[in-house]
């Protein structure tokens, strides 16, 4: 009997050992999180995701919002406040530069061995010499950076059916596109045929880099290859080349004049009752909203396409440059002496690099947002898309999807709520290499962001407003250029550029 008993209990405990225990639930903890709110999707406290995060991690997040519009100032505000959140989204390692230096951050890169997940995404991605990118001067990093292909999602975009009507093809190049809306602009005298939005920081940007040069919202600071230098991009001949086209268009009557004035309201305005012929805008959502707007103003068979980027004056055939690392997220340093520290991380780690995290966050729970079908996942009927408009729920609106942590790009949502035409579009221009090549990453510390920020607030309005008087022809890039690069230099253009490559030759040694 006693053996019997002695063997009853060994099998039981070899069993029991081959047995796979439950995971232990994580001990609730809450954690506080600032992040930019959507007019359009205003946070809600009771969102699926939220439900999920507290089902699956045992997590609620104390949210805090900023208005998306104005996010850039919220930031600010709290990173200097000195009551940072344990987690404060949307932010670009150049937000960031100043305050890591400060220590109030924490350095993720101490702290790599605590997030598998993120290992494991960098490492699948070949991304290790972009982290590098991301350290400061003392090695460290301080931001979890999302990731997308270098897919540009700006692009020019063609009312097509005239083109097609009146047999002007497809412009290869920009003297091309210019001939082509001067025909139609005779055609139909009331349009503006290049129209643009934000101030004219989507076209600019989108042209520069057809001049081999950052504008609009790339920015002023351009690295010059060819001559390991910086320089300050406004003042350079490419620039002046931008102009003289501009200027060219502008007298064409080609150019709509409000396009540094115009509100988002009227530049949609314009897009929709047939007036704007060509554009530079997001097109990830396809065409079939303006289509729509066309023909409800009477413009039967109106049509927007994608026009694939034309070639400049100078010979440059290029999208603006697209930052592997997108948007990305900071800690403060004290979160280190909360009880909770290592339990922050491991959410982090799960909720923004894991499948089942990003698969969260843009698709939702399965078989109530989403199914799996023989071709991938697909949505819910209910649920709207670009492919299906006349779905009656907006997943982020209603269930918080594609918001809070959605840092990493995910290929199958990105390609599923993408008309196909627009999929293949951006593939295409991907598999061609049309975006430029990134600029290095020049390293300020702060006094140099300082310094920078005190230059460019008496430069920047002399630039712009001297660039508005070279397209409208109130200055002539022919004679005035040389007064124009004087005003600069009195300014301190010089003097950035002797910061910026004073600081690239120091991260350099």
């Amino acid at each position: 009997m006693f053996r019997k008993l002695c063997l009853a209990i060994v099998l039981l405990s070899v069993l029991t050992g081959c047995m796979a225990l439950p995971a232990a639930k994580p001990a609730p903890v809450t954690f506080s999180v600032l992040y930019n709110e959507r007019k359009t999707a205003p946070h809600k406290e009771d969102w699926l995701i939220l439900q999920e995060y507290k089902k699956r991690q045992n997590v609620t997040l104390d949210v805090s919002v900023g208005d998306d519009a104005n996010y850039s100032k919220a930031l600010t505000q709290v990173l200097e406040s000195g009551n940072i959140p344990d987690i404060v989204l949307k932010v670009y390692p150049d937000n960031i530069d100043s305050f890591a230096s400060t220590g109030i951050l924490l350095p993720f890169s101490d702290y790599e061995e605590l997030m598998p997940n993120f290992k494991a995404y960098i490492q699948k991605h070949n991304l290790q010499g972009e982290v590098d990118k991301l350290r400061q001067k003392n090695g460290k990093y301080y931001i979890l950076p999302g990731y997308q292909r270098q897919i540009q999602v700006q692009q020019w975009m063609y009312r097509r059916d005239l083109f097609n009507k009146h047999n002007l093809g497809v412009p290869k190049t920009y003297d091309e596109l210019f001939d082509a809306l001067v025909a139609l602009k005779k055609l139909y005298p009331d349009a503006t045929p290049i129209t643009a939005s934000w101030n004219g920081a989507h076209l600019f940007a989108m042209m520069g880099a057809g001049y081999g040069i950052p504008a609009g919202w790339a920015g002023v600071s351009y690295y010059n290859a060819t001559e390991d230098r910086w320089q300050y991009a406004p003042a350079t001949e490419n620039f002046r080349e931008l102009l003289r086209f501009l200027n060219r268009c502008y007298a064409a009557g080609v150019l709509d004049p409000a396009v540094l004035t115009q509100s988002e309201a009227d530049y949609n305005q314009k897009l929709e009752d047939g007036r704007a012929l060509v554009t530079v805008t997001w097109i990830t959502s396809g065409f079939d909203p303006w289509n729509k707007k066309l023909n409800a103003n009477g413009i039967t068979g109106g049509e927007w396409a994608a026009l694939p980027v034309p070639e400049s004056t100078i010979g440059i055939r290029a999208l603006p440059a697209v930052n592997p690392f997108r948007k990305g997220l900071v800690v403060p340093a004290s979160v280190t002496g909360k009880p909770y520290f290592k339990d922050l991380l491991k959410f982090l780690d799960w909720a923004v690099y894991s499948d089942e995290g990003m698969t969260l966050t843009t698709w939702g729970v399965e078989g109530q947002t989403y199914q799996n079908t023989a071709t991938g996942k697909a949505y819910a009927p209910e649920i709207m898309t670009p492919k299906n408009p006349n779905g009656t729920v907006n997943p982020t609106a209603e269930y918080g999807l594609d918001t809070i942590f959605n840092l990493n790009e995910n290929e199958e949502f990105e390609a599923y709520k993408k008309p196909a035409e627009v999929v293949k579009f951006l593939q295409d221009s991907l598999t061609a290499k049309e975006a430029a090549a990134l600029s290095p990453r020049l390293k300020l510390d702060p006094n140099a962001i300082e310094a920078v920020r005190v230059i460019d607030e008496k430069i920047a309005p002399y630039a712009n407003k001297s660039m508005l008087a070279f397209i409208t022809g109130e200055l002539s890039v022919g004679n005035d250029w040389d007064d124009y690069v004087l005003g600069l230099e009195q300014r301190g253009d010089r003097t950035l550029e002797d910061i910026w490559n004073a600081a690239w030759v120091a991260q350099n040694k």
